[in-house]
Formats: structure tokens, C-alpha cells, sequence
């Protein structure tokens, strides 16, 4: 059995990629488990979300966006938005509740094209509700646990795992020899790094 810590963010176009990285892995390999952990790149973006272009240059949101789109087409994913950041701090804790219920994988996918695909706000509580209900959680408990300190603790103690690994750029895969893979790359030659 190989086990992965994966340290990811909703609002990152690449997550997006890493998340199907490892829903493949599952898929196809029974001896491969994955702890999904929720990681924050900016704790500050406003509840009305903001530009990128706003903190990055345009050029280099081009650039990143070309090979993101290059690597993304493998899985078949769509990126309408590439202009707006999210605050993800609430849909992060709506994850937790989600990994809580066996919902994760779905509630996840649904968060990145929300996103990504459609370009719409995930700190919104009408958003997440709608995330929420197309994977089929029970929307009372969802909304409850969005209020639940406990969530909201076992947020900050993932946040606080990625500084006792030492994660600084997302996603990371940490397998269970401590063994980091950070670079993204075709699918083959990532799994190939994963495991050997």
C-alpha cells in the first residue's frame, strides 16, 4: 500500500490538474491511498474575489495558462476563467465535510469547475450550497458544518501540516517515505515519478 498526502488549493489552475493526477491513481491502482489536505495560497483574497492581474503580471498569466492548458487537455479540462481569484477559505471547510461523508472526490471536481469552468464565486454561500447539492450532501448538514468550529479547527491543523512538511508551492504529493513530487507533468512520466 503507498499512501499520498496531496497538499492542494481550489483556486489553483494546477490542483486542478493534480486532483485529476490522483483520481486517475485511484482508479487505477487499489494499493494507492490519497489524503487530500486542504492548503491555502491566499488567505486574504476579498469575498468579491479579485484579478490575477492585479498581483501577476498579464504576460506571465499567459505564459502559465499555456502550459496549463497543455497539461490540463490530457484530463479534458476546461479553463473559461483565467482572470478572477476566489477566496476558497469557507469551500475548503465544505471539503472537510465532504471528506467526512465519502464525498470528497466528487464535492472536489465540482469546486475546481466552478472555478475554473464557469468562473463563479466559491466564497459565496449560494455556490457552495449548489456544489454541494450536485454531489448530493445533505445541504442542512453542509451549512452546519461550515459554522462547526470543528472544521474550521481541522482547517487550520492542515494548514498547519503544510508548514511541518514545508510546502510552499501546491499541489505537492508527499508519499509515505516523505519523498515530495512537485512538478507537474504528462501523466505517465508523473505516476512514473510518484512510484519508483
Amino acid at each position: 500500500m503507498t499512501h499520498f498526502k496531496v497538499f492542494s488549493d481550489f483556486a489553483c489552475p494546477f490542483c486542478y490538474i493534480g486532483f485529476e493526477i490522483g483520481d486517475r491513481l485511484l482508479n487505477e491502482d487499489e494499493d494507492i491511498t490519497i489524503e487530500w489536505i486542504p492548503f491555502i495560497l491566499d488567505r486574504d483574497t476579498p469575498q468579491i474575489g479579485s484579478d490575477l492581474s492585479d498581483d501577476i503580471p498579464q504576460e506571465n498569466i499567459d505564459f502559465s495558462y499555456r502550459r496549463i492548458e497543455r497539461l490540463g487537455k490530457e484530463y479534458d479540462l476546461v479553463y473559461n476563467n483565467k482572470t478572477k481569484k476566489f477566496n476558497t477559505n469557507l469551500l475548503h471547510i465544505a471539503g472537510l465535510y465532504a471528506q467526512s461523508v465519502d464525498k470528497f472526490r466528487p464535492f472536489a471536481r465540482e469546486a475546481f469547475k466552478a472555478i475554473f469552468k464557469d468562473g463563479r464565486n466559491v466564497a459565496e454561500l449560494d455556490v457552495i450550497n449548489d456544489i454541494g447539492y450536485k454531489v448530493g450532501l445533505n445541504l442542512n448538514e453542509l451549512n452546519d458544518a461550515l459554522k462547526d468550529p470543528h472544521f474550521t479547527e481541522l482547517l487550520e491543523e492542515s494548514l498547519n501540516l503544510a508548514k511541518v512538511y514545508e510546502i510552499d508551492s501546491v499541489p505537492t504529493f508527499v508519499r509515505d517515505d516523505n519523498k515530495k513530487i512537485l512538478l507537474l507533468k504528462e501523466y505517465k512520466k508523473f505516476k512514473k515519478d510518484l512510484l519508483e
